[in-house]
């Protein structure tokens, strides 16, 4: 089907959306350049869906793109009309990132599209203010931006079920249960770049699993440049998928012995230098020794995150959630900042093998499970209740499914469990507030979500009215 009859099949959705959009849009000139803004996006991603070979996928790919994008936008639009932002006062990264991006426009008005001396985190405010330049400099354009990213999250954990052998009413269920993911759908409805991290996350997760069935060369560069980007903007996920995708090619490649370890030495040596081109050095080995000491550990487990009455003391910068996680690659000020309200205190215990490891898996279990209803003590806590329910009821059928197929699915278990685990043991190493927990644990929950088809028997048989009265799928 080419591009411009997926857009005839689909003409009375789209055009019911646009119209919809279009009339709120008289009224407001940041809403309309939005509605031209999504419909560019959304024109982008519907000609490459396009693109597939197969009838059925791009019927059920362009449905579930449809359905997402319209969910994640009206959240959007929810959010930005309302100014709905119960837990950070009004204030967190985005506004930094924002205030970063409209310094962008400034320079870029004046015919400067340099970023020298431009003290920026990372680069998401530079795409956030360049997206600005060419539409208008107002928060809603970045928001939209992130709803279609969010949108090709789900896409991408269809493509992961798809990958591991399960059916398109399977992959499109997932990716549905995906998109409505409480986490993402809220921080991926704000100026973060949390939606830019779990999608590369889950696109290089698909790309591992692609490799290790059938290694080739593009891929593994396609994999290098998007593991790349990844340590860039959150560097322990990257290193997460680099290590994930090492044990699992020296164990599960479909290579010969022989093969494995020829090719093996070459990947290790070339998968060195994405870090070193980052500023980090050969296998991040320079952030490695800043992060990885006890003085550093403690610092964060005990002093960034632990509760405290006392109002926080900032020195030099303005702490937010993200300064305050081991994201630079340089050692932050003395900052004593609280977590009230959101932290527990579960001790490093360095000084007793035992104790570190005892209090590690406390911690450990806190960033995979939690929070716990003991530690659920205010009211804007209860957001996450949902989230918890859900993630139990989905936990049960993954474990199930793991158990039941590890044998015959190992080449895709695996991999999602070794990525999964290396997330949430990083997690517990450092932090013990949740509320920034549940936002860097994205990826590693959506990553165990598309093991859920192999416990779930009945997700097959599932009735979808939707995609085939509305879709004719």
């Amino acid at each position: 089907m080419k591009p411009l009859e997926f857009f005839s099949k689909y003409q009375k959705f789209i055009i019911a959306s646009c119209l919809l959009l279009l009339v709120f849009s008289f009224f407001d000139k940041v809403l309309s350049v939005g509605t031209i803004f999504v419909f560019f996006l959304a024109s982008i991603s519907m000609s490459l869906i396009g693109q597939c070979k197969e009838e059925k996928q791009r019927k059920i790919l362009g449905a579930l793109f449809l359905i997402i994008l319209s969910l994640h936008i009206l959240v959007v639009l929810f959010f930005y009309y309302t100014n709905f932002q119960p837990f950070s006062g009004g204030y967190g990264d985005y506004v930094v990132y924002d205030q970063q991006a409209q310094e962008i426009v400034g320079r870029v008005q004046q015919g400067n599209f340099s970023l020298q001396n431009l003290d920026l985190p990372n680069y998401y405010p530079a795409i956030i203010g360049y997206i600005y330049a060419f539409t208008i400099p107002s928060m809603l354009m970045g928001q939209l931006f992130n709803a279609w990213l969010a949108t090709l999250i789900a896409i991408f954990v269809y493509l992961i079920v798809r990958e591991a052998g399960r059916s398109e009413k399977e992959g499109f269920l997932v990716g549905l249960i995906a998109s409505v993911y409480p986490s993402l759908v809220f921080f991926g409805s704000l100026m973060l770049k949390d939606s830019l991290v779990v999608l590369l996350s889950i696109i290089g997760l698909l790309l591992v699993l692609k490799i290790i069935k059938r290694f080739s060369w593009s891929k593994f560069l396609a994999f290098y440049i998007i593991l790349t980007a990844l340590i860039h903007f959150r560097f322990y996920i990257g290193f997460a998928l680099m290590f994930s995708f090492i044990i699992s090619w020296f164990l599960v490649s479909t290579f010969s012995f022989k093969k494995r370890i020829t090719y093996g030495v070459i990947i290790l040596f070339l998968l060195g230098f994405s870090p070193q081109f980052l500023g980090l050095g050969y296998y991040g080995f320079k952030n490695f020794g800043v992060f990885l000491n006890v003085e550093k550990i403690t610092y964060y487990r005990e002093k960034v995150y632990a509760p405290s009455d006392k109002p926080s003391q900032i020195q030099s910068q303005q702490i937010t959630p993200e300064s305050t996680t081991p994201e630079s690659t340089t050692p932050q000020p003395t900052v004593f900042r609280s977590g009230r309200g959101s932290s527990v205190v579960i001790k490093t215990g360095f000084e007793n093998p035992l104790i570190f490891l005892r209090n590690t898996a406390l911690s450990f279990a806190c960033a995979f499970l939690g929070p716990f209803p003991w530690q659920i003590t205010r009211p804007k806590h209860l957001f996450v209740l949902p989230e918890l329910i859900a993630w139990y009821f989905l936990l049960f059928f993954i474990i199930k499914g793991i158990t039941k197929s590890i044998r015959e699915q190992y080449r895709v278990i695996l991999p999602v469990l070794i990525f999964s685990l290396l997330v949430f043991g990083t997690l517990a190493l450092f932090i013990t507030n949740f509320g920034i927990i549940t936002r860097i644990r994205i990826p590693a929950f959506l990553s165990l979500l598309c093991l859920f088809p192999f416990g779930f028997k009945w997700l097959k048989d599932a009735e979808i009215p939707l995609l085939s009265k509305i879709f004719n799928i």
